[in-house]
């Protein structure tokens, strides 16, 4: 609403503007009699509409094109692109409108004179161009940093939330006595496995406290921990759980809400039988739209673990303020259970990630 009244104002205003100014620099001195002074501001009030329309146009379809801060300088190329026919063809419109309305006598034209009129008329749409297209586009860029802003306080508010209860979830006793008792069988039947397990246990809770406030982390990051963290579910599930990632290094630098992939195959463990004979399998790929694909075979518990169900909500929750245009997609056909998990540029987080 706001947007919509604060152009409607631009459009009302800047004709007037334009008028005004041209009126007083240039055209005032045409004035001899009542006559020519009616002429004069019938001229330039064509003049100034026509030029402050046409502006505006330019700035409408260049938004539709490329919108959004990120794409500023895409669409000011393409609103000079799409203006250059606009500067030719609006100031002989103005200048067919003088000879229409009277103002230049057919009889006895200077063309010389004439075609300096047009450049004039040329020059003086420029300017007004550049005016309205400044007006605008500022309008604009403040408006859609404010909906940035405000959409990354609410994304720091949320991702604070859930990373905190995230940390609790993973700091629970049952967490913590399963990984000791784990940890405790090792000791007396494999050394180096219980070594190899203290050091994978140890990188999992340094990243997690690393991480415990960081809004984005890079896949990169992001796969060593998984890494560590299967580690320590295939100490306890040995070859029940199969894991396999197969994503391509190109996506590495792109980015996710951290401990995401850990999240989604903890929940793969809780709500699915993991057996030697029901293996449970987990896959990781990605496609060529950087999305990362999460799919496991759905083997249900009869007794399924009690669960608040917060994870994937909040999950989308933060997808929804990161990326509106590609919303995370969740499927379940009772055989698979499949997430498209949108890959985040980092140039579109700078854009949001707005500092405070």
């Amino acid at each position: 609403m706001g947007s919509s009244m604060t152009e409607k104002k631009i459009r009302l205003y800047t004709p007037i503007v334009i008028y005004v100014f041209v009126v007083i620099f240039f055209m005032g001195m045409y004035m001899r009699d009542l006559r020519s002074a009616l002429m004069v501001l019938l001229v330039c009030a064509f003049y100034s509409l026509i030029t402050a329309e046409s502006a505006r146009l330019i700035f409408v379809g260049s938004r539709k094109k490329h919108a959004g801060l990120t794409n500023t300088r895409r669409r000011l190329l393409y609103a000079l692109r799409i203006g250059i026919p606009f500067l030719i063809i609006v100031p002989a419109l103005q200048e067919a409108f003088t000879f229409a309305v009277g103002y230049f006598p057919m009889k006895n034209i200077k063309w010389n004179l004439l075609f300096w009129d047009y450049l004039f008329m040329v020059g003086l749409n420029v300017w007004g161009t550049l005016i309205v297209m400044g007006l605008y586009e500022g309008i604009y860029y403040i408006q859609n940093w404010k909906l940035l802003y405000a959409e990354s306080e609410r994304l720091k508010r949320i991702n604070l939330n859930s990373q905190y209860q995230f940390l609790k979830d993973q700091v629970k006793p049952h967490f913590l006595f399963n990984s000791l008792n784990t940890l405790a069988s090792l000791i007396g039947t494999d050394a180096e496995r219980a070594e190899k397990f203290v050091m994978e246990m140890s990188a999992v809770y340094r990243y997690l406290l690393s991480k415990k406030e960081t809004e984005l982390a890079s896949l990169r990051d992001e796969l060593r921990f998984l890494h560590s963290y299967v580690l320590m579910l295939k100490t306890r599930f040995a070859e029940s759980l199969q894991m396999q990632v197969n994503i391509d290094e190109k996506e590495y630098d792109y980015l996710l809400p951290p401990f995401v992939l850990q999240l989604l195959v903890e929940n793969a463990v809780k709500h699915n039988v993991v057996s030697r004979e029901k293996p449970l399998y987990v896959t990781i790929t990605n496609d060529r739209n950087h999305n990362l694909i999460i799919t496991n075979n759905i083997q249900r518990k009869r007794t399924p673990e009690p669960s608040e169900k917060t994870g994937l909500t909040n999950l989308i929750t933060r997808y929804q303020l990161l990326k509106k245009e590609e919303q995370l997609c969740i499927t379940d056909d009772g055989q698979v259970f499949r997430i498209v998990l949108p890959l985040i540029e980092k140039s579109v987080y700078e854009a949001v990630a707005l500092p405070s």
